[in-house]
């Protein structure tokens, strides 16, 4: 009998869908697709380039070390990033960032990433800047092909990743797979407790009907402040609550944890071990999203944002452990979740796994890119363009490099003539889901010791905004 048909399961390697059929094997032959993608981006002119002030040894040290590729559009062949072999050596994940939410030709470039750590090098996982219970709707998508792939991505409910990029990847996910792979969706954010409530409330209507009402009960104090389905925000915030009323929250849903953990055995019994895994970390999720939530009113914004780079980190070191020493993960987030600042998602992520993490961020010099319009009520998204590198920034001096498009390892000494201004603390762009018109250039610049959070940064001369697909939500969980 089937419970619920979005639940995963685990296994050695991989997660599959168990109440849906698995699928094994990695098969040899590619699933690329067949179309070459748009056409990149035009060349900066040359008046437009911060090149000429970059000194002439920076210059050459830059065209000796930088590895250039062809383009973004994971269509390519492998043969221009063959160097990626070894720059991820045996590290068992490996971050991408990104400069804005809204670039489209970091996006195509991580999923060209993506294909070649997976056809190439084993991995297969991938893990996103996005809330987990939903992304396991698109989990059982890539291997099974159920459902609509569209309706799905929007059920994600982060705008960012509703591209026309993104849909791509996980077609072709679902090609490779269909053709014999075995490549798994996963989220590791927590700031939407709707759908994981649901997973815990109809785990429980099934392994233990008689509890279900009392359960449902204890649930609904944070369920009734939740999304739901087709619909992101409540008609009252749960940060709209008293303390005391929130304190209250948390006390019934550490309730529903320990009856979940005096119960296990018998649950896992009667509902299989896998779904009990997915019904606890579900609770899990949602007892985050209150942490976040008591941390914001109690020290502000900045308080419920570090503990959401905490839990973010904690989801993806469990997934990490779920997958088993064979599996491989490429996780995919803003360049200030993945860097290993301290107190960011990557920083957590460092400590635990050290050099079996590769951290790759990403810059640009010009172009577009499509944000959140914060001078526009009600909030919408579209098009801004770029604003140019600040004087002497790391994107001024990337800038000095020949190639249009290149990666850097930034893992080297300074005393090689030339690398100096690597370690030297400089400006670097971060733009993430939002903008506002009238923010001066410098506003979005902040210093940064790149090589100290990032192990390579992937640099291009000129990138274009992301397309938003329509919003297309599901009616359901």
């Amino acid at each position: 009998m089937k419970i619920v048909p979005w639940m995963s399961c685990f296994r050695a390697g991989a997660v599959v869908c168990a109440l849906a059929g698995s699928v094994s094997g990695c098969g040899e032959d590619s699933a690329a697709p067949a179309s070459p993608g748009p056409a990149a981006p035009a060349p900066l002119p040359p008046e437009a380039r911060p090149e000429a002030v970059v000194p002439g040894e920076i210059r050459a040290w830059l065209d000796a070390n930088v590895h250039p590729f062809d383009g973004a559009h994971l269509s390519l062949p492998h043969t221009d990033i063959e160097f990626l072999r070894d720059l991820v050596g045996d590290a068992r994940v490996v971050a991408l960032g990104e400069a804005t939410h809204g670039t489209r030709d970091f996006f195509e470039m991580k999923a060209r990433i993506l294909r070649f750590l997976v056809e190439e090098m084993g991995f297969n996982t991938f893990a996103i800047e996005a809330t987990w219970p939903e992304a396991m709707r698109l989990d059982r998508y890539v291997r099974t092909g159920e459902g609509d792939s569209a309706v799905l991505l929007s059920g994600l409910y982060f705008w960012t990743w509703r591209t026309e990029s993104v849909l791509e990847m996980i077609e072709w996910m679902r090609a490779h797979n269909e053709a014999g792979g075995d490549i798994g969706f996963h989220g590791v954010d927590m700031q939407l407790p709707g759908m994981a409530l649901h997973i815990v409330r109809e785990f429980i209507r099934f392994v233990d009907p008689a509890r279900v009402d009392e359960v449902t009960s204890r649930l609904d104090c944070l369920a009734r402040h939740a999304n739901q389905p087709d619909r992101l925000l409540p008609p009252v915030s749960y940060r709209d609550l008293t303390d005391a009323e929130r304190a209250e929250c948390g006390a019934a849903l550490e309730e529903v944890g320990a009856l979940l953990e005096t119960n296990r055995a018998r649950y896992e019994l009667a509902g299989g071990v896998d779904t009990a895994v997915v019904a606890e970390r579900s609770l899990r999720i949602a007892y985050q999203y209150h942490l976040a939530e008591v941390g914001r009113s109690e020290g502000g914004r900045a308080q419920g944002a570090a503990l959401r780079e905490e839990f973010m980190a904690e989801n993806t070191l469990w997934l990490n452990d779920r997958i088993g020493p064979e599996g491989r993960m490429v996780l995919w987030a803003h360049n200030l979740h993945v860097a290993t600042k301290p107190g960011r998602q990557g920083h957590y992520q460092r400590e635990a796994l050290g050099d079996d993490m590769v951290v790759i961020g990403f810059s640009h010099e010009g172009g577009r890119f499509t944000a959140g319009d914060l001078s526009r009520s009600p909030f919408t998204q579209r098009v801004f363009d770029l604003p140019p590198p600040v004087e002497n920034s790391f994107e001024a001096i990337l800038a000095g490099a020949s190639p249009p498009r290149f990666v850097l390892d930034l893992r080297r000494t300074a005393d090689e003539p030339g690398s100096e201004w690597l370690f030297e603390p400089r400006l670097f762009r971060n733009i993430g889901c939002c903008f506002h018109p009238d923010w001066s250039t410098r506003s979005v610049f902040s210093l940064s010791p790149l090589p100290d959070w990032f192990d390579a940064i992937i640099h291009f001369e000129s990138t274009r905004p992301t397309v938003l697909l329509p919003s297309r939500l599901p009616s359901t969980w």
